[in-house]
C-alpha cells in the first residue's frame, strides 16, 4: 500500500513538473495573453554558469532553466489581485561543491512558506516560488495592498540601507524581479507630489517590522524620512533622495539601526551610500556609488552568501567600512550593448570586476555574457581568488 501511495505521490509531481516547465515553453510564442480581466506575461530563460578559481583548477558548473509567470486580474475598478511565481531547474556540480545549497534554493522568509523543492538529487533539483501574491484595493487618494509583494523604499542602485522590507545582493542579476516580504501597505497621497505609507511585515521566524514613511518634493528633489522597528529586535530611523545635480541624477539614502533590548547602553549601526549618473550625448552612460558600512559584525570575506538575496538585512548590506562601485555602459549597436563594473573595498582588500554583453537576437529574445571576477590583493586561506561566468538566453511573452 505504502508503495503504491509513493507512487501516486510520484506521478502527482511529475505531472505538476511538465506543466510548470512546459505552459511556459509554449506561451513563449506570444507577446501576451490577456483573457478578460485577467493579464499574463512572463519569460523563460536558460542560463549556463561557470565558478573556478583558475584555468587549472577544478571548475563547477550548473545550468538553469528559469521560467517565470506573471498574472494580474483586474477583479474591478477598485480590487486588483496578483499572483506571480518562478520554476528553477537546476542541474550540475555546484549542488555537490556547495553542501546546503539547496535548502538556500528553497529559501523563504515569508510567514508562510512558498517555495518548494519538488524534486532534488546530487545534482539536480527543481523549485517553484511564489514571489508575488496579494489584492489590491484603491481609491482616490488611497492605496492598499495585502500580501506577499515588494515594498522598495531604496533610491540607489546597489546598495539601499532603506530597503528594510526586502533587501536584495546586486550580484543576483538573474532575480529581476527580488525578493518580496508578507506584508501590509497602505499608501495615502495627500497632494500629487507626496505620500504617506504605514507598512507592517511577518517574516519566517514570526518577527515583526512595523514601519512609517513620508516622501514629499522640495527643491526638485524627492526626499524621505522613515522610522521603523525592524523584525522586532532594532529601531530604525532613515532618511533619501533622489533629485538631479547638474545634468546627472544624484540620489542617496542613509539609515541608523539601535538595538531595543540594550538602547541606552548599546551602540548604534549606521549605513549610508549615495550615487551619481549622467548619459552623454553618445549614449555613453557613466555611474559611481559609494557606501558605508558601520556594521563592525558584517563579515569581511566575500562569501557566496553574498551572491544570493537569501540572508541579506539593510544592517548588513556588503563587507564593512567603504566600498565603491564604478560602472560604464555604451550601446555598440541599438542591437548590442556592453558595460564594465568595478567594485572595491579596501579594508577586505578585494576588488571585483564585472563585464556584460547583452545582445538583441529578436524584439522579445535576448542572449547575455556576463563576467564576475574577484580578486584580493592580500591572498590567504578565506581570501581566494574566483571567476564567476555565465552565458544567458532569455525569451520573453
Amino acid at each position: 500500500m505504502k508503495q503504491k501511495t509513493d507512487h501516486m505521490k510520484y506521478e502527482v509531481k511529475r505531472i505538476l513538473l511538465l506543466l510548470l516547465v512546459f505552459i511556459p515553453l509554449i506561451l513563449s510564442a506570444q507577446d501576451s495573453v490577456k483573457v478578460n480581466n485577467i493579464t499574463m506575461n512572463g519569460y523563460v530563460k536558460d542560463m549556463q554558469s561557470l565558478i573556478f578559481k583558475d584555468l587549472k583548477s577544478a571548475w563547477t558548473n550548473s545550468n538553469l532553466i528559469h521560467s517565470r509567470l506573471n498574472f494580474k486580474w483586474f477583479i474591478s475598478p477598485s480590487f486588483t489581485a496578483s499572483l506571480e511565481f518562478r520554476n528553477r531547474l537546476l542541474y550540475g556540480n555546484i549542488l555537490s561543491r556547495f553542501p546546503g545549497y539547496n535548502n538556500m534554493f528553497e529559501y523563504d522568509n515569508g510567514i508562510t512558506r512558498l517555495s518548494t523543492n519538488w524534486f532534488q538529487g546530487k545534482n539536480y533539483i527543481f523549485n517553484t516560488s511564489v514571489d508575488r501574491l496579494w489584492l489590491q484595493y484603491s481609491s482616490n487618494k488611497l492605496q492598499i495592498i495585502a500580501g506577499r509583494q515588494r515594498i522598495n523604499w531604496g533610491q540607489n542602485y546597489v546598495w539601499n540601507p532603506n530597503d528594510i522590507f526586502n533587501t536584495y545582493s546586486y550580484f543576483d542579476f538573474d532575480y529581476e524581479e527580488k525578493p518580496g516580504s508578507d506584508a501590509v501597505r497602505m499608501q495615502y497621497y495627500p497632494t500629487s507630489t507626496s505620500v504617506v505609507e504605514f507598512a507592517a511585515k511577518i517574516n519566517k521566524q514570526k518577527k515583526t517590522t512595523l514601519a512609517a514613511l513620508y516622501r514629499f518634493n522640495q527643491w526638485k528633489y524627492d526626499i524621505q524620512f522613515i522610522a521603523a522597528m525592524v523584525d522586532q529586535s532594532d529601531f530604525m530611523i532613515g532618511t533619501g533622495w533622489s533629485g538631479q545635480l547638474g545634468k546627472g541624477g544624484f540620489t542617496g539614502e542613509a539609515s541608523y539601526f539601535r538595538p531595543m533590548s540594550h538602547f541606552i547602553d548599546s551602540t548604534g549601526i549606521f549605513l549610508a551610500s549615495a550615487g551619481y549618473n549622467y548619459t552623454f550625448r553618445n549614449s555613453l552612460y557613466l555611474q559611481i556609488e559609494a557606501l558605508y558600512n558601520g556594521n563592525k559584525n558584517s563579515a569581511n570575506i566575500f562569501s557566496i552568501d553574498q551572491l544570493t538575496s537569501s540572508n541579506l538585512s539593510a544592517r548588513n548590506l556588503f563587507l564593512p567600512d567603504f566600498s565603491l562601485f564604478c560602472s560604464a555602459s555604451y550601446p555598440i549597436t541599438p542591437l548590442v550593448n556592453c558595460s564594465l563594473a568595478g567594485i572595491s573595498n579596501s579594508k577586505s582588500k578585494l576588488y571585483i570586476i564585472i563585464p556584460t554583453l547583452n545582445i538583441s537576437l529578436s524584439n522579445n529574445l535576448e542572449l547575455s555574457f556576463i563576467g564576475q571576477i574577484l580578486r584580493y590583493t592580500e591572498k590567504s586561506i578565506f581570501r581566494q581568488d574566483l571567476n564567476f561566468i555565465y552565458v544567458r538566453l532569455k525569451q520573453s511573452f
